[in-house]
């Protein structure tokens, strides 16, 4: 990258804007830096639609709507930055309980044709209390 490379902020109100005002994502030259996302409309923390219903609770997952959530929202970031899923080159992800590894990973394997490198770290606790899931993406705008 040299250093002429043009720097671009995307930023979208079809997402929910985070409260700590930092950018949703940065275009370097050819590259998307997508910022982490979790499952929270930064109002009232994590959205109905990301949480199973109370009162059924065995139809569903908490990790699987979260990362469903949190892809969804950044594949509509992606496309606003003329990029796509397809084009990912590498992740980061963050999981509250590693134990929900493997629910979270079917979700994922929906989202991507080949998925792409990805590390998995886990960690104590996310900005957003009930948040089980943070994803950061790097891709790259195609020619």
């Amino acid at each position: 990258m040299s250093s002429s490379s043009e720097i671009k902020v995307i930023s979208t109100d079809k997402i929910p804007k985070p409260l700590a005002n930092y950018t949703q994502a940065m275009r370097v030259g050819q590259f998307l830096f997508l910022a982490g996302q979790l499952a929270s409309d930064f109002k009232t923390g994590v959205p109905k639609e990301a949480k199973r219903d109370p009162n059924f609770p065995y139809y569903a997952s908490d990790i699987k709507l979260q990362t469903k959530y949190v892809l969804d929202n950044l594949k509509i970031l992606l496309e606003e930055a003329g990029s796509s899923l397809d084009h990912v080159v590498k992740a980061q992800v963050f999981l509250v309980n590693l134990n929900d590894f493997y629910e979270f990973d079917e979700v994922w394997k929906q989202y991507f044709k080949r998925p792409p490198p990805r590390t998995t770290v886990g960690t104590t606790g996310l900005l957003v209390a009930g948040a089980l899931v943070e994803i950061d993406l790097t891709a790259v705008v195609p020619s």
